[in-house]
């Protein structure tokens, strides 16, 4: 069986809240009109990595817009047949399914008008394509931007730490950091499985408020994905926890340091040059 990376459409792939808001009785965030149809930032690379992992990617859903009687299914159709264009010009890939559920139990649409077994945060989506396509909700993961998202997730089956919510106050920031969390596991048994070692460490800030500056978190991040490849150490997640860097590297700890110690020395240059200072405590900062 296939794992899956079950993924939430509107605001997850695409942007739809932060569009003009639609003639009524449609809402703010329904998205009807496939010209609007733009991917946000980091999903196009996000969902190719995805796929060279091996997962299937797989869309669900809440199209209520439909019983509301903003939309046709027509509508909902033809937004979708554009995501799949701009998914594979810009990512490459092809989603294994895309599931939609046009119910909603305050609609104008009688026959759309009701409760139903596919609506999230219901798992009817997710346990569908899960038959329809041989997939392994045991080795799956969900993201999406919205409480109800992970909620469908769950009652599908899918362990809590592989619902990931995306964007303000979720998990991860964008779909490419979720992407960076669950390849990192998938790397992580792989390693795990052949026998590797797998190790991770920390080095704090002197200040941890200079880490919450977008730009030393990016040049960061980005310094310590260039080194590991610049010296042969894989790694398999870099991200900022509180005060620190946090990275888990497919090697020993003695390359950890020697990763670490190299990306100190690059980045205390930077931030002393840009802030006067030097970015991080003292070498026995490292754990």
């Amino acid at each position: 069986m296939t794992p899956a990376v079950f993924l939430d459409r509107d605001d997850t792939l695409i942007e739809c809240t932060g569009l003009p808001a639609p003639k009524p009785p449609a809402n703010p965030g329904d998205l009807v009109d496939p010209r609007l149809v733009r991917l946000l930032p980091g999903v196009a690379e996000g969902l190719s990595r995805l796929a060279a992992g091996g997962y299937a990617l797989v869309v669900v859903s809440n199209q209520g817009v439909v019983a509301r009687g903003g939309g046709t299914i027509a509508d909902v159709e033809a937004v979708n047949a554009r995501l799949r264009e701009v998914v594979r010009a810009e990512a490459g890939v092809e989603f294994a399914g895309i599931y939609f559920c046009l119910y909603h139990p305050k609609g104008a649409v009688p026959e759309f008008t009701r409760e139903h077994p596919w609506r999230k945060p219901a798992p009817g989506m997710i346990l569908a394509a899960a038959a329809d396509l041989g997939l392994d909700l045991a080795s799956s993961w969900l993201v999406g931007d919205a409480p109800r998202d992970v909620e469908a997730g769950l009652a599908a089956g899918i362990a809590r730490e592989r619902c990931l919510r995306v964007g303000a106050g979720g998990d991860v920031p964008d779909v490419s950091a979720a992407a960076d969390v669950i390849l990192a596991v998938h790397d992580v048994r792989a390693i795990v499985e052949a026998g590797g070692e797998v190790t991770t460490m920390l080095m704090h800030a002197r200040d941890a408020g200079a880490l919450r500056d977008e730009r030393t978190r990016g040049t960061v991040l980005a310094t310590a994905r260039a080194v590991g490849e610049r010296v042969g150490v894989r790694v398999l997640h870099a991200d900022i926890e509180g005060d620190a860097l946090v990275v888990t590297l497919g090697a020993g700890k003695l390359a950890g340091l020697g990763l670490l110690a190299e990306v100190r020395r690059i980045t205390d240059a930077w931030h002393a040059k840009r802030r006067g200072v030097a970015l991080w405590r003292g070498a026995d900062a490292a754990e």
